[in-house]
């Protein structure tokens, strides 16, 4: 047995209309409303105030026995972001918050999927252990300290316009010419 499956068993839209926060229509349109915005259903949860974070939180952390880590005041340490894929953790939405060994724990706002599991054992080793935390830290923690492109240190994207502005200088030598003649 998988010892994450009690992450599969069943979706957090279905815990919470089984729990009687939503009804299944609401819970519908959160997750058209989350689809359409490329995010995750606990975000478009917490954004539409069904629950605050805190209570989504307690509600993962209960029903999926997982530790809630409180992220308020969390320091958090960059270094341990060298090498690692940003765009699994963005997609995903994990962020790794300490490696013991060889396992890895990283805090969600909802249970990780099959899909970003296996993403993660891929990049992280087969140890991982997740904790619920609230959703908007979650979120900005994320955007703050993983980086998907340093605009700072990568500067070949320069090149592209430099090399778009040439063409252009001589485009516009070159037509004057052929409309004199």
């Amino acid at each position: 047995m998988d010892r994450y499956e009690r992450f599969y068993r069943r979706s957090l839209r279905d815990v919470l209309v089984g729990q009687g926060v939503l009804t299944a229509e609401q819970a519908d349109e959160l997750a058209e409303s989350a689809y359409e915005a490329n995010e995750a259903f606990s975000y478009a949860l917490v954004d539409a105030g069904y629950l605050s974070p805190w209570e989504l939180a307690t509600v993962v952390a209960g029903y999926y026995q997982m530790p809630v880590l409180p992220l308020v005041g969390y320091e958090y340490d960059t270094d341990m972001l060298e090498g690692v894929a940003a765009a699994e953790l963005f997609q995903y939405q994990v962020l790794p918050v300490g490696r013991y060994g060889r396992t890895w724990t990283f805090a969600v706002a909802e249970p990780p999927t099959r899909e970003c599991i296996a993403a993660l054992k891929e990049t992280f080793g087969p140890a991982l252990f997740f904790f619920a935390a609230d959703a908007e830290l979650v979120k900005t923690l994320i955007t703050e300290h993983v980086k998907v492109v340093d605009a700072a240190g990568d500067t070949t994207w320069k090149s592209l316009f430099d090399d778009a502005d040439q063409l252009v200088q001589q485009q516009l030598v070159i037509e004057p010419e052929e409309n004199a003649a």
